[in-house]
C-alpha cells in the first residue's frame, strides 16, 4: 500500500463513524420533513385538480391554497391559484397570483402566464408582484421551528462533529492536492480543437436566408385571418382560445425567425416556434372548420377593429364599448375585452399609430391599406403603440371613432358591452405623477450612492 492510500484508508475510517454519529436513528432531518410537506402539496393539488376539472373553482382555489401553504416557494401552486382566481373572475388576484409565480421561478411556463395576462388586459411588462402575501403564500402548518439544545446527548455529539469538521479538513487539503497534481500531469488540450468546439456552439454571425420559414409564416398568417373571419358567425369560446393561443404562438414564431434572420440565433430554435404555430394555427382552423362547416371561409367579417390595438372584431358580442372623456367631452369607442378590461382598470390601453412626415400622428384606422384582420397576423410598417393621451387626431375623436368602428355612428354602439368612463386627463396627469416620482427617487438613489462612495472612501 502506497503512502497515499494509507492516509486516504485512514481518513474514510476515521470519518465512517462520525457520518454515522450524525444522525439520530429513526430521524429524517430537514430533508424529509420538507419531502413529506412535498407529498402532502402534491396530494392536495391533485385534489384541486379534480375540482378545477369539474369546474367547481371555489373548492380548487381553497386546494391550491392549501398546496401553496405548504410550499410557499413553489411557483406552481401559485399558477394554479392564479388559474383558479381567473375562473371566478377575481382577476386583480389572478394576476398578483401568476406574477407571484414568475417571481417566485421565472422559467416556470412563462409564455402562458404572459397570455394569460394579456387576456385579462394586464401588460405582461409590469412589474414582478412584490406586495403583501396572497392567500396561500405564509408557511402553513408543516413549518418548524429552530432546534433546541439537547443538553448532555447534544454536547457529545457536537464534540464528535467537531473532530469530523477536523478530519473533513484534511481530507479535502489532500483531495484537492491530489487534483491539482493530476490536472498538471494530464496533456494540455490542442487550442485549435478549443477554438473549433466554441465556434461549433455559437450561432453563425451575418444575415441567413430564412426566406422558407418566411414563407411557411406567410402560410400561417393567412390562415388566421380565415379564422377571425369565420368569427363573423358566432362567439365560440373554444375557437377563440385557440385563436388565440395560436396568434401568441405565430409572434414568438415571427420573433425568431427575425433573429435567425440577423444571427442572434440558430435556425433550430425557429424551425420548432414556425412547426409550433403551424400546428397551432392548423387546430384553430378545423376547430372552425367543425363548428361552422362550409361558410366558415365564405365571406368575410366587418371591418371593425378594436380603437385602441385594432384587434379585429369580427362578432358583435366581442366588441365593448369604452368611453372616454377628455375635457367636457365623452366619445365612445369599439374596443376588444382585454383593452375594455385595462380602461375599466383606469390603465389606458395604448393606442396603434403611425408617425408620419412633420410629426403627424395617424391612427391606424385612418393608414391606407390597413386591414384588422390582416394586420394582426402581418406587421404594418411603422406602426408602434403610443400612450392613449398623446394621441390628437388630426380630425374629430368622435370621426375617427366611428372609422375604427367600421362606420358605425356613436348611438349604433349602445347595444355593446359598456365600460368603466376612461378619463384620459387624469391619466395622463397620474402618469406625469408617476414619472416625476420615479425621477426624484432615482436622483436621491444617486445622491445616496455618492455619499456612501464618500463616507467609505
Amino acid at each position: 500500500m502506497t503512502r497515499w492510500n494509507f492516509w486516504v484508508l485512514g481518513l474514510v475510517l476515521l470519518l465512517g463513524p462520525v457520518a454515522v454519529a450524525q444522525a439520530p436513528a429513526g430521524s429524517g432531518g430537514p430533508a424529509a420533513a420538507d419531502g413529506d410537506r412535498g407529498a402532502q402539496a402534491l396530494a392536495v393539488y391533485e385534489e384541486g385538480k379534480r375540482l378545477y376539472d369539474a369546474k367547481d373553482y371555489a373548492g380548487a382555489l381553497a386546494k391550491f391554497d392549501q398546496a401553496a401553504a405548504l410550499e410557499p416557494g413553489k411557483a406552481r401552486w401559485q399558477y394554479n391559484r392564479g388559474l383558479a382566481l381567473r375562473k371566478l373572475n377575481r382577476d386583480s388576484e389572478a394576476r398578483d397570483a401568476l406574477r407571484q409565480s414568475r417571481v417566485l421561478d421565472p422559467a416556470y411556463k412563462r409564455a402562458e402566464i404572459d397570455d394569460k395576462l394579456r387576456e385579462m388586459g394586464f401588460s405582461t411588462e409590469d412589474a414582478p408582484f412584490s406586495g403583501a402575501s396572497t392567500s396561500g403564500s405564509a408557511p402553513g402548518p408543516g413549518s418548524e421551528a429552530s432546534p433546541s439544545s439537547g443538553g448532555p446527548v447534544a454536547t457529545g455529539l457536537g464534540a464528535v462533529l467537531c473532530i469530523g469538521s477536523t478530519a473533513v479538513f484534511f481530507l479535502g487539503f489532500f483531495l484537492i492536492r491530489f487534483i491539482i497534481r493530476k490536472a498538471r500531469a494530464a496533456p494540455a488540450e490542442a487550442p485549435a480543437e478549443r477554438h473549433s468546439s466554441r465556434r461549433g456552439s455559437q450561432p453563425a454571425k451575418g444575415r441567413v436566408d430564412v426566406s422558407p420559414l418566411v414563407q411557411r409564416m406567410e402560410r400561417v398568417a393567412k390562415e388566421l385571418v380565415s379564422v377571425e373571419h369565420a368569427l363573423r358567425l358566432e362567439e365560440d369560446a373554444d375557437l377563440r382560445a385557440l385563436l388565440n393561443q395560436a396568434t401568441m404562438a405565430e409572434q414568438r414564431a415571427r420573433d425568431e425567425v427575425e433573429k435567425a434572420r440577423t444571427g442572434k440565433e440558430g435556425l433550430a430554435a425557429a424551425q420548432g416556434l414556425v412547426q409550433a404555430a403551424e400546428e397551432s394555427s392548423k387546430a384553430a382552423a378545423e376547430r372552425a372548420r367543425a363548428h361552422f362547416g362550409d361558410r366558415a371561409f365564405l365571406p368575410e367579417g366587418e371591418r371593425v377593429g378594436c380603437y385602441f390595438c385594432a384587434r379585429p372584431l369580427a362578432n358583435a358580442s366581442f366588441r365593448m364599448q369604452v368611453p372616454l372623456k377628455r375635457g367636457s367631452d365623452v366619445t365612445p369607442v369599439v374596443a376588444c375585452p382585454p383593452c375594455a378590461n385595462m380602461a375599466a382598470a383606469g390603465q389606458p390601453p395604448p393606442i396603434k399609430v403611425r408617425i408620419e412626415g412633420g410629426g403627424r400622428v395617424v391612427h391606424w384606422s385612418e393608414l391606407r391599406g390597413y386591414d384588422p384582420y390582416t394586420h394582426r397576423h402581418k406587421p404594418y410598417p411603422g406602426i408602434r403603440p403610443i400612450p392613449a393621451w398623446d394621441f390628437t387626431p388630426q380630425r374629430s375623436l368622435a370621426e375617427v371613432a366611428a372609422i375604427a368602428a367600421g362606420g358605425a355612428v356613436v348611438g349604433g354602439l349602445a347595444a355593446y358591452g359598456v365600460s368603466q368612463m376612461l378619463d384620459l386627463d387624469s391619466a395622463q396627469e397620474a402618469a406625469a405623477a408617476q414619472a416625476a416620482a420615479q425621477a426624484a427617487a432615482r436622483k436621491a438613489g444617486e445622491r445616496r450612492e455618492e455619499r456612501d462612495w464618500k463616507d467609505h472612501s
